[in-house]
């Protein structure tokens, strides 16, 4: 009980109802491929995910969020939700559910799927199933009645199987009571914060001290591999000037792209009009385009002859050189050019790249030196590793006094009298929800479920809590109980609730045990890195 209300410490049934929507779309809503692709990105007991599926699977969760969300569902949110991870986790469930099931001989008929989509709200009119309802929506969604129904039959499976997994889920009257507490109950608590900053002063450093964290922590410091390159740069706007337009090519890119030359009224603009600009354009894509052939022209004769000085010297080309830079901090104009850095870090000394580009010119380099990655002494880097050393000790000081302070109160002392003798600054919380963000403390679900179990009998917590950057010790100074009489009226709502969220974590364990069960006995292999997909 404690541990799920560790999970939906703040705004819990918010929480809940949202975990309730997402594993319900993961068995529901989600669909299995059946195409065998080329590229296979998870195995599943010999049941191969193609990558065109896990795409599709993707697709459909981003339009599932984007339909119940609205334009609240921005670009950052859709990143937070990390749904390529969600997509490849629902696919690799679905897969492992379906075998489970069928494994223990679990069946669907036709006519079960048959009366499942007769039943579903979304092809039927007026309370009755329309044909017509159900054809037009397989066909916007590019699905078959034939693939829809072995979907569906899945889908059936899925929930049958699940279903005796959840039948053992149980949920008592003191449950339901808890979660009343836990939503309704407020306390008020004593505590004393620990900030490491306040100790670093009293850090005294020595020299083995540095030189151990050194050695233990040489990646953290450790000069990755530089390089020195020289460039030549075709520019598209110095070669556009040679580029002829005639009126013909004019009046062809014009009507190309008539949506392009509006004006303030929505209209097309006349050809006489956006004339010059039209030109301009032209003038531009042939530059780049003369430009493009002008570096391999470059790049093969500097390829034959290995002379890119040489080269740049009889042609009048300009050369551009770097300073030593590495991969993770290099020169901005390198910043622009797709791909540059992989390119160049797979270079010899000597060696020139392929013909490289950005949206206004063509590139040729050659890597003047290398220096490989290092990790340097103590003393070039003593100002870094003092730093990081003093914040070490003075973190392990602060913890030390927090832990000491608890113990103490373990013992049966009195914070008050404590934190007076030691000169500590005690403060309160005021009155707030067992469940909600602690004020002047911040939020933490170890410390939510913390702060449920403390009683007048047993007032400290068994632990110190890392907050905002503090170590704090604190204890119950008094807590104010709900008024049992609006417990009646919810009681139900909140059974109901609980029952259907430990129903859904049962379900997500039995998952991953199984998942974890079947990787280690090489029945379930992942071939591609979501960060890969």
């Amino acid at each position: 009980m404690l541990d799920l209300m560790r999970k939906h410490a703040r705004n819990w049934i918010m929480k809940l109802l949202l975990g309730i929507i997402i594993v319900v779309f993961v068995f529901y809503f989600g669909s299995i491929g059946g195409k065998q692709q080329a590229e296979t990105i998870a195995v599943v007991d010999g049941k191969t995910i193609a990558y065109v599926d896990w795409v599709k699977e993707y697709q459909n969760l981003i339009n599932y969020y984007r339909q119940r969300f609205g334009d609240a569902l921005n670009d950052e949110l859709l990143k937070q939700l990390n749904l390529k991870q969600v997509a490849l986790d629902n696919m690799i469930q679905q897969a492992i559910v379906l075998q489970k099931a069928r494994a223990m001989s679990l069946a669907v008929s036709d006519e079960e799927v048959r009366m499942s989509i007769l039943a579903m709200p979304a092809f039927q009119r007026g309370g009755v199933f329309d044909e017509k309802i159900y054809q037009q929506a397989l066909r916007f969604n590019k699905i078959t009645p034939e693939d829809f129904e072995r979907m569906q039959k899945n889908t059936l499976m899925t929930a049958l199987f699940l279903g005796l997994i959840q039948d053992g889920v149980k949920v008592s009257d003191q449950d339901v009571y808890d979660l009343y507490r836990f939503q309704n109950e407020k306390v008020n608590l004593r505590f004393v914060q620990f900030s490491p900053g306040v100790f670093r002063a009293k850090v005294t450093l020595k020299e083995e001290q540095l030189e151990a964290y050194l050695k233990e922590h040489d990646q953290v410091f450790r000069i990755p591999e530089q390089i020195q390159v020289k460039y030549l740069r075709f520019k598209g706007e110095d070669f556009a000037a040679e580029t002829a337009v005639t009126d013909a090519e004019i009046a062809e890119y014009y009507e190309r792209h008539a949506d392009q030359y509006k004006t303030a009224g929505g209209k097309r603009a006349a050809l006489s009009d956006v004339k010059t600009k039209i030109a301009s354009e032209i003038r531009g894509i042939g530059g780049m385009q003369a430009a493009a052939a002008a570096a391999k022209k470059a790049h093969d004769t500097i390829y034959q002859q290995e002379d890119f000085e040489g080269y740049a010297a009889k042609n009048r080309f300009a050369v551009n050189t770097t300073g030593l830079f590495s991969a993770d901090l290099p020169p901005a104009e390198l910043g622009r050019i797709g791909d540059a850095l992989r390119n160049l870090f797979s270079l010899g000394k000597g060696e020139i790249s392929r013909v490289l580009s950005d949206q206004k010119a063509y590139y040729i380099f050659k890597v003047e030196s290398k220096k490989p990655a290092y990790a340097p002494a103590l003393k070039d880097v003593r100002t870094q590793v003092e730093k990081k050393v003093t914040e070490q000790e003075a973190d392990r000081l602060a913890k030390q006094e927090a832990e000491s302070l608890l113990a103490a109160l373990k013992q049966g002392k009195n914070l008050n009298e404590i934190a007076s003798a030691r000169k500590l600054n005690l403060a309160e919380t005021g009155f707030f929800l067992t469940g909600a963000e602690a004020p002047k403390l911040g939020s933490s679900r170890d410390l939510s479920a913390a702060i449920f179990q403390l009683t007048e009998n047993k007032p400290v917590p068994e632990r110190i809590f890392y907050l905002n950057g503090h170590y704090v010790v604190l204890e119950l100074k008094e807590r104010n109980k709900p008024d049992d009489r609006n417990f009646a009226a919810n009681r139900e709502n909140l059974r109901n609730a609980l029952l259907q969220a430990r129903k859904t974590e049962a379900v997500q364990s039995w998952i991953e045990g199984t998942k974890t069960a079947m990787i280690k006995e090489g029945k379930l292999k992942i071939n591609k890195e979501v960060k890969d997909l």
